[in-house]
């Protein structure tokens, strides 16, 4: 609930505060539920729910980062110096912020609608995606041509369809929910950051030198993707089998949509939002537009150190995004303490701004195009600077969709939710766009 102080900044009574089964919240304690006992051990309807959204997030964010930490192994596939290689990682994420704009506006109109199916749809889509992407890798890895870099962009597109769904319905019920459970989403999503980056240094590590082998492990990392997001789905069906969907209309998009006259008897106007809303989803779109700065340098910054395996480029690499995704989850796991959020909208927009400085502290570090000539000669400096640029993002965007919910109405939750997606394709738009200018600087 977000309450005023003497100085009229607003403020949550209670981060840990529950909401009641139609999505309100009271003063008294709502009884928990218990559904399994081990000895000390218990599993209550809460802690389910939460579980449930921390999963969302994990399978929210894995498409994308899958793609994005595979970027060395199709870059390679590519060749490092062909157009197609050394363009991967901005066309993967102009095409994928673009879908994502596009698709999260139309949703965002259609509101009244049932959320659940939205997120069993993109789970499905994203699920499909990966399953064609591993066996195609597996049924022939030496697949390098044109036509099939706009057959990976292609399902780039469709899974950036299903994330939209599955984001559009998450933040819908979290808005609902609490703000704790937009936090889980977040949390769930810096797992998905830290997890794939892990997974392919290791691979790498493993398999470094073997053609085939690495193959292999690619075929596991993109199967691995679908396995997520099948879990995802399969908990969050129990989940709303056990606990029901709050505050949500149970007809289906088409439903929603032909059912004009209730419609829009119950919409809520874009200005509307935008007006209690303005500095968090422009906060929101800032902390992207920086971020996605990001893998332009960790794709090209090398270490200082060249008779280390540890500091090659396919182990170093894959490593600072290891360590910034490190960062961003510990970012967002310190908005579970209620002192470290940001409720202050104008203070969180200058704080996502204020993140621009990590830029020029990057410039100076060993660039693939300058290698050798660094100002700064310290692999330690370069990945601080990564974990603190990381730590930044997923605090400042943690924060930022806490506060969605509280800022609203009860009855524009659901539609804050949608709202606050289209923002944040516009921040990975502008950003992926932005990023095409550092690439001659960095290249």
């Amino acid at each position: 609930m977000l309450m005023k102080d003497a100085d009229n900044n607003p403020h949550y009574e209670s981060l840990s505060r529950y909401g009641s089964p139609d999505g309100s919240t009271h003063d008294h304690v709502v009884p928990e539920r218990v559904l399994l006992q081990f000895g000390r051990i218990t599993l209550t309807v809460t802690q389910l729910r939460y579980s449930s959204f921390l999963l969302l997030g994990v399978a929210l964010l894995w498409p994308w980062n899958c793609f994005l930490s595979a970027s060395g192994y199709f870059i390679a596939k590519f060749g490092a110096d062909s157009p197609l290689g050394k363009n991967y990682s901005s066309t993967m994420m102009t095409v994928s912020t673009l879908t994502s704009l596009c698709f999260n506006s139309v949703l965002s109109t259609r509101q009244n609608a049932n959320y659940s199916k939205r997120i069993f749809r993109g789970n499905a889509l994203n699920f499909s995606c990966f399953v064609i992407l591993a066996l195609i890798e597996l049924i022939d890895p030496n697949l390098h041509s044109t036509s099939y870099f706009v057959f990976i962009m292609l399902l780039v597109l469709l899974s950036s369809l299903g994330t939209a769904l599955q984001q559009n319905g998450c933040m819908a019920l979290a808005n609902v929910r609490g703000p704790e459970y937009a936090q889980g989403i977040m949390v769930g999503q810096a797992i998905a950051g830290v997890l794939p980056s892990l997974s392919l240094m290791i691979s790498e590590l493993i398999y470094s030198g073997h053609r085939e082998k690495s193959s292999a492990s690619i075929v596991i990392y993109f199967a691995m993707t679908s396995v997520i997001t099948l879990l995802a789905g399969i908990l969050f069906v129990v989940t709303y089998k056990i606990d029901g969907e709050p505050g949500v209309s149970s007809t289906s998009d088409e439903e929603a949509t032909a059912s004009s006259g209730e419609q829009n008897s119950n919409y809520v106007p874009f200005m509307t939002l935008f007006k209690k809303l303005k500095f968090i989803v422009l906060s929101i779109v800032m902390a992207f537009v920086v971020t996605l700065i990001f893998p332009i340098f960790a794709s090209n910054v090398t270490s200082v150190h060249t008779d280390w395996k540890l500091t090659s480029d396919p182990i170093f690499i894959p490593f600072a995004f290891l360590v910034w995704n490190i960062g961003d989850l510990i970012g967002r796991i310190a908005c579970g303490y209620e002192k470290l959020v940001i409720t202050n909208d104008v203070k969180l927009f200058v704080y996502t701004i204020a993140r621009f400085v990590f830029v020029p502290f990057l410039l100076m570090c060993n660039l693939d195009s300058r290698k050798g000539h660094a100002v700064i000669k310290s692999d330690t400096f370069y990945l601080l600077i990564q974990f603190l640029f990381g730590f930044t993002n997923g605090h400042s965007l943690s924060c930022a969709f806490m506060n969605v919910g509280p800022y609203v109405e009860d009855n524009e939750k659901e539609a804050a939710g949608g709202f606050s997606t289209v923002f944040l394709s516009v921040g990975l738009l502008l950003g992926s766009v932005l990023s095409y200018i550092f690439v001659p600087l960095v290249g």
